[in-house]
């Protein structure tokens, strides 16, 4: 599961840098917004798994996180620190 995480932080490094050399249309956009939650979320969850804590990635957390980003990722992690 790390490595297609991984696999998704190295697309989203190419899309950033395309959209950053090209004029991005509204497509790559959200793209880029949706890899950046779940990539986010990933890094979050391997940081706080440092701490002992872990937030359940499973498909819905995932499919939440791609549509909120990376705010997504940040209220989820609240959420369970909270235990909610």
């Amino acid at each position: 599961m790390t490595l297609v995480f991984l696999a998704l932080l190295i697309l989203l490094i190419g899309l950033v840098v395309r959209s950053t050399v090209n004029k991005p249309n509204i497509v790559l956009k959200v793209l880029i917004h949706s890899l950046g939650g779940i990539v986010g979320l990933w890094l979050l969850n391997f940081f706080l798994s440092i701490l002992g804590f872990s937030i359940p990635i499973n498909f819905f957390t995932i499919i939440i996180v791609g549509l909120l980003g990376f705010p997504g990722v940040l209220t989820l992690s609240i959420l369970q620190l909270l235990g909610i």
